[in-house]
Formats: C-alpha cells, structure tokens, sequence
C-alpha cells in the first residue's frame, strides 16, 4: 500500500514551512528547491491546505506560506486526510464489499493506521530529525 505522491510532498511541504520560524512566510520557490518538489504540484498542494486550514499566505515580495496553526497540532493523518480522503485501502467507504472476514482485517488496519498518523504531529517528526546530543546556546 503506497500513499500517493501528493500526499507526499505535501506532508514534506508542511515538515519544510515548520523548520522556517514561527510565521516567516516561506516562499513557494524556496521550498520547491529544498524539498525537491516541481513548483506547479506544490501550487495546487498549498492551495488545498490552505482551504483546509492549515497554512496561510501572505502577499508581496516578502511573502509565501506559513503554518495556521502551531506544528504540535497539525498530524500527518490530517495532512493525508485533506490530500487524499481518509485512508481506505481497499475501499470499504466506496461500498466495496470483499467479504466479512477481509472486511473486518481491513477495517482493524484502517483504524490501526489513521490513528498512528493521527498521533505523529509535524513537531513530533521535526523533533526526530534533531541529532541527538546537540547543546544550543541561545543569548
């Protein structure tokens, strides 16, 4: 099972506009080039996640994206929710109906997944990207 690449870039979107400090617009180029993701993709993915409540923009020449909302209480499974719908492998939501038994495995996954996504906050994944052992010193 493969999220799609939407949902992809527009998690490491989000992670990137996190690591840019507390409402500093970060523009759209900017984080095309650091993250690697084509800017036209990237339009549409901020767009969504605006609509959706999770970043905001700003205009001019210094403008571009930031979080609406503190990294602690924006989830992956949100992310993936707003990009792709909830997340439903085999399509139980459509109508599909594999059998009970399947049904009942992958309704159980389904419930697994979305609330360890639920639980992994973008704080959470930029804490683990800290290397360990390193003193700040802050004046």
């Amino acid at each position: 099972m493969k999220i799609s690449k939407k949902a992809e870039y527009a998690m490491r979107a989000v992670i990137g506009i996190a690591r840019n400090p507390r409402n500093v617009p970060l523009q759209i180029s900017e984080l095309s080039n650091s993250e690697s993701i084509p800017i036209k993709f990237l339009e549409q993915i901020l767009l969504s996640l605006k609509k959706a409540g999770t970043l905001r923009s700003k205009r001019g020449a210094s403008g571009g994206y930031y979080l609406e909302k503190d990294p602690s209480e924006i989830s992956l499974g949100n992310i993936l929710e707003i990009i792709d719908g909830p997340f439903d492998p085999i399509g139980l939501s459509t109508g599909n109906r594999p059998g009970t038994g399947l049904e009942e495995c992958f309704s159980e996954l389904s419930e697994i997944v979305t609330n360890h996504l639920d639980q992994c906050s973008i704080q959470d994944i930029i804490e683990k990207e800290k290397p360990e052992g390193l003193l700040a010193f802050e004046i």
